[in-house]
């Protein structure tokens, strides 16, 4: 009864010292030591900081300049007479710089307080396109673009890399179970060699001793190559983790939980942003083949003096397919006099040999919407596809997971009959063993199944982002 409670209290033992760390704490201790990882987050970062350098350039832009020079005699250039400072501000709205606005003053003085000039200025312009098209339109999808296939990629991968560790794990747990097979294989051929060199029943040269031994040798031998390779697994989950392996302790359970949605996710997305791409690109071309486009621009100058004036001047330009028009009217005021003016100024060209080839480049950004479009068609194609994939995934995932549990629920079963019978003296202690053994292997296989199911659960979370 003794060695009975001795044998249990070490298969107890056993048992719960397989398993000491949980795979939540093993993947975040992974994120953090991992240099794979830490270097994933830093081009992540990088990233966002060219996002934030692209939102910036739909702010107001502002351009500010000043000068100071210094005046002297016309005959003596060593004696300083005056002085002309002047500044000028430019703000530029964020409407793809359709629009500009311009601020200027300046004054120039003599110190002796005989001369002194204050110009002031002001100016607006603003483009008017008829074409359709809009380039703050491109660079808007442009930066949404930049933003999901940021986050889509920083996601994706942080997911995969716990595929890794978990797939990592998973590896480990299975040399181990080996290991336990092998070692109970081994050391039940190693009794059967002892005793048969105890008794003395067989010679050594028999060939039932010669191949007994020879079965020993080949455990042997396959237990060594399989604690090399499980020292190889756990090297490589050094170099994946950052840290030394130790043994699995909890397992959270799988949610696989399967949405799909008619629009598809970010990567069919990003395909129908690359189609409004291709399609402003069109445009682009086509507005360049064919502009119309209305500027107006209107300044007033002043400067305040014995001979103050102001001037007041505009421009309302016109451009189309091949030829432009600009009209330029402006007035002069003096005390004296008023002097009004105005251009007029026109242009025409046939374009040339330019056409064809400006044909061609529009066929061919016809061609790349075209191209975009069956890529994003592809695409959606492709996610209903991968769905239908892992709903079947899924569903050989909970069979296996079943499985996993019944037969894990019949060794422990088998387990404890065994125990029963050898107290009473109807089973053997290698019989109680192989029983321990099948928990144990069972309770690995159930705790690999898991970990598939947790590897799954990414691939769900991926295939939603």
């Amino acid at each position: 009864m003794k060695r009975i409670a001795l044998f249990i209290f070490l298969s107890l033992i056993i048992v719960s010292s397989i398993f000491s760390i949980s795979l939540d704490e093993i993947i975040s201790g992974a994120k953090e030591l991992s240099p794979t990882y830490q270097n994933m987050i830093l081009s992540y970062e990088n990233s966002l900081i060219n996002i934030r350098s692209l939102e910036n350039k739909d702010k107001i832009g502002v351009s500010v300049s000043a000068t100071v020079n210094p005046l002297y005699e016309e005959r003596l250039l060593s004696e300083e007479k005056g002085m002309s400072a002047s500044s000028s501000a430019t703000l530029t709205l964020p409407n793809n710089g359709n629009t500009t606005i311009s601020l200027g003053a300046g004054v120039t003085a003599l110190y002796d307080g005989s001369s002194t000039v204050t110009t002031l200025s002001l100016g607006a312009s603003h483009v008017f396109d008829f074409t359709g098209y809009n380039s703050s339109d491109s660079e808007d999808l442009t930066l949404a673009s930049t933003k999901y296939s940021t986050e889509l990629s920083k996601n994706t991968s942080e997911l995969n890399f716990e595929k890794t560790v978990i797939n990592t794990v998973s590896a480990l747990l299975g040399y181990e179970k080996n290991i336990k097979k092998l070692e109970k294989s081994y050391n039940d051929q190693k009794d059967l060699v002892d005793k048969m060199d105890t008794l003395g029943t067989y010679s050594t040269t028999s060939t039932t001793y010669i191949n007994t031994v020879n079965v020993l040798n080949q455990y042997e031998a396959s237990l060594e190559s399989a604690k090399k390779q499980y020292e190889n697994a756990k090297a490589n989950f050094e170099k994946v983790s950052g840290m030394e392996w130790t043994e699995l302790d909890e397992l959270p359970e799988p949610v696989l939980d399967l949405k799909v949605y008619d629009n598809g996710n970010t990567s069919v997305l990003l395909k129908s942003l690359s189609v409004s791409s291709a399609a402003e690109s069109y445009k682009a071309q086509l507005a360049k083949e064919n502009p119309m486009n209305l500027s107006l621009s209107g300044k007033i100058n002043g400067s305040i003096s014995d001979t103050s004036s102001t001037s007041i001047s505009g421009t309302v330009a016109y451009t189309g397919d091949n030829w432009s028009l600009s009209v330029a009217p402006g007035v002069s005021i003096t005390k004296d006099k008023t002097t009004p003016s105005v251009t007029i100024s026109g242009s025409w060209s046939n374009g040339g040999t330019q056409n064809t080839n400006d044909d061609d480049t529009l066929k061919a950004a016809s061609n790349k919407v075209l191209s975009a479009e069956n890529d994003y068609r592809d695409a959606l194609s492709s996610y209903f596809e991968d769905a239908q994939s892992l709903s079947l995934r899924i569903l050989s995932w909970q069979a296996s997971y079943s499985n996993s549990k019944a037969a894990l629920d019949y060794a422990k079963m088998v387990y404890e009959n065994e125990k029963a019978m050898y107290e009473y003296g109807f089973s053997t202690e290698k019989d109680v063993n192989a029983a321990l053994l099948n928990v144990i292997s069972a309770e690995y296989d159930l705790k690999t199944t898991i970990l598939d199911g947790l590897s799954l659960e990414r691939d769900l979370k991926i295939f939603a982002l």
